[in-house]
């Protein structure tokens, strides 16, 4: 997406790198649930760490990290930012993540590049549905969360009552740094925990020693406190670990218990500097489009120095040469000749990398890329004025070749995308306005089904005969294949009447086949893809010339074609397995929710106040199940969903629009 990385300008330097040979940086992030307070909790930190003058509201749209303008008007973080401050001798880059659960694969390939990250709740809605997603994401991932309690000062908060929620729904490893006097009032405030006072050093190296046996055993054999100094390290190391986590608490709105929080962040969460004369390994995150000029792509450096005129590996076959690297430093990025372990830059010269490659390779400690999930919706993107389709197309391309996630499909007279929900359409139809120009309409909105064949089906088509213009002989008989086959392709043809000499081998021939099979297959008798097909070549034949492989090609597709008319085919939409997570006292509203949509629970186990239900649901259904959830279990329901199965609709002939 083109948009500003940071309110204040490019510097040029032409030092070296800017921090000095083992100087600790932390890659830090702040998620959270939407509406809890993550982009002024951003600001705040930002105005605290010196990189900004004033902090900005979100509702006043003026926050350095949210600049697209639906970010400014709806007031959600939709695209990853990175803003970056020092306080002592730390480098904090702060990377701010979507919150919104239309931008959850958004949010994990963020995640990815982090160090650490400090995962912000309400003090008065306390632990909501997407938290939870957002820490077991953090927790998948293997990254270090710092929880911070944020509007301490709104009526209604119960940091308390929130600190339960964390230890019930999230975690019970938690090691609370500070206290709250005056809750719920506009004289709120946070005292930092004494750790030399010998309560409180009691207090915290109980909940310390609860999970380190050294700590634990010297503390019974001694009747003093352990010094303070040991009981910090302790607990950085533990947090670094993921084995526990501090919990702190403030307003961003105020600034209090904000110094606290970068206090202990930077104490407890730095990582020791990579290597930088090792093979280059950087991570892409971000990919933007300037008007006019080369794509830039914001990078993680993981290992290795990036220099300007190195050339590099994108993967594969691939490379390419890096013409300009800025490094994210206070005040906003600084033109410098290289990039080196540990840092966030910008690079410019990286024309074939997308979001989610490695430059370089992929270090074999880092955590394995994560599986995201395929979006469940796809729209035709259609222009207001219809002159203006083809720019249309053309624009989506391009967003597309910067991110993978963007799956386009042309058609004719509209350009088709997958999406995950209601919000991405927004965002694409600002990014089409803003970048582009061009007002767009979303049309036929709906989850993406697939065909089965009915039946058996058979055709052929042979040389000379009236009708077929290609020199080639091919008969194929479709059925049924079993569920999540895909499409299977079989040969029983007699191999000499097979076309070798066009492909080399039988092996050759196969693979040619199974291409040609995208075609007819990529578009059903009902406009959608087919799968769970066997397809059978029975019989071939060409003439003694030989012949071309558009005759096979061409044959193929229309023989098949014709084949599926007569198998006829059954559309099938998406059936998504659940698991949702409710107060148990809340479970007939629950249970009733799920009967309107049509789910279909499978089990249902309760541990302490919470109930678990699982089982199936129509992936149609998924995003109202979602919607009334928050009602049903008053704001502390979660529900997770994820692709299981096709089931035949129950309307038939339904057609892609």
């Amino acid at each position: 997406m083109n948009r500003p990385h940071s309110a204040v300008p490019v510097r040029h330097d032409t030092a070296a790198a800017g921090a000095s040979p083992g100087a600790r940086r932390l890659n830090l992030g702040v998620v959270a649930h939407v509406d809890a307070g993550k982009t002024s909790l951003t600001e705040a930190l930002l105005h605290v760490g010196g990189a900004i003058e004033q902090a900005g509201r979100v509702d006043d749209g003026t926050t350095q990290t949210d600049t697209l303008s639906l970010e400014r008007r709806r007031g959600i973080t939709i695209r990853s930012a990175v803003a970056t401050f020092e306080i002592d001798d730390v480098t904090v880059n702060l990377v701010d993540t979507p919150g919104h659960p239309d931008f959850i694969a958004e949010v994990d390939r963020s995640l990815a590049v982090l160090d650490g990250a400090v995962l912000v709740l309400s003090a008065v809605e306390g632990v909501q549905a997407q938290t939870i997603v957002l820490y077991r994401a953090l927790h998948r991932l293997g990254i270090p969360v710092v929880f911070f309690v944020n509007k301490i000062d709104r009526a209604g908060a119960a940091p308390e009552t929130v600190l339960e929620g964390i230890r019930r729904r999230l975690s019970t490893a938690l090691v609370p740094l500070g206290h709250v006097h005056n809750p719920g009032t506009a004289a709120a405030e946070t005292a930092p925990c004494t750790w030399d006072d010998p309560t409180e050093a009691e207090r915290l190296t109980g909940l310390i020693a609860d999970h380190d046996e050294d700590l634990l055993k010297d503390w019974l054999a001694r009747d003093r406190p352990v010094e303070p100094q040991r009981l910090r390290a302790t607990l950085g190391r533990l947090t670094r670990a993921g084995t526990v986590h501090p919990v702190l608490f403030g307003s961003a709105r105020t600034g209090a218990g904000v110094r606290s929080l970068i206090g202990s962040v930077t104490e407890l969460l730095p990582v020791a500097p990579g290597d930088d004369h090792a093979p280059v390994a950087a991570q892409v995150f971000k990919v933007e489009r300037p008007p006019g000029g080369q794509r830039v792509c914001t990078v993680r450096m993981r290992a290795g120095t990036l220099g300007v005129r190195g050339r590099v590996s994108l993967g594969g076959d691939r490379s390419a040469t890096v013409t300009a690297v800025e490094v994210f430093e206070p005040g906003g990025t600084v033109q410098r000749p290289c990039a080196t372990a540990g840092q966030i830059a910008r690079v410019r010269g990286l024309d074939g990398a997308r979001i989610g490659d490695w430059i370089g390779s992929r270090p074999a400690a880092t955590a394995a890329p994560t599986a995201l999930p395929e979006p469940g919706f796809e729209t035709r993107v259609v222009a207001r004025d219809p002159a203006r389709q083809g720019e249309v197309h053309q624009a989506l391309t391009e967003l597309a070749d910067i991110d993978p996630l963007i799956a386009l499909r042309p058609e004719r007279g509209a350009a088709r995308i997958r999406i995950y929900g209601e919000v991405q359409q927004e965002v694409l139809a600002d990014t089409l306005a803003a970048e582009y120009g061009i007002d767009v309409d979303f049309r036929d909105t709906g989850v993406v089904c697939i065909e089965r064949p009915s039946g058996t089906g058979s055709a052929a088509l042979r040389m000379g005969e009236a009708g077929h213009l290609y020199n080639y002989t091919l008969a194929v008989t479709v059925e049924p294949a079993v569920p999540g086959a895909g499409a299977e392709l079989v040969i029983t043809a007699d191999r000499a009447t097979l076309p070798l000499h066009v492909y080399g081998n039988v092996d050759g021939y196969r693979a040619a086949i199974q291409e040609y099979l995208r075609e007819p297959l990529a578009v059903g008798p009902h406009g959608w893809q087919v799968a769970d097909i066997r397809v059978t070549v029975t019989d071939s034949d060409y003439p003694p010339a030989g012949p071309r492989a558009v005759d096979v090609r061409r044959t193929t597709d229309l023989v098949v074609r014709e084949a599926l008319r007569r198998a006829g085919t059954a559309v099938c939409e998406p059936i998504d397995r659940f698991v949702l997570e409710a107060p148990a006292d809340e479970l007939s509203p629950v249970l009733v929710l799920l009967g309107r949509h049509g789910a279909v629970p499978e089990a249902l186990q309760t541990s302490g106040t919470i109930a678990v239900i699982t089982g199936t649901l129509r992936k149609a259904q998924v995003n109202a199940v979602r919607a009334g959830l928050y009602g049903a279990a008053h704001g502390e329901g979660v529900l997770e969903s994820a692709p299981d199965h096709y089931r035949p609709v129950r309307t038939t002939g339904r057609r892609r629009q």
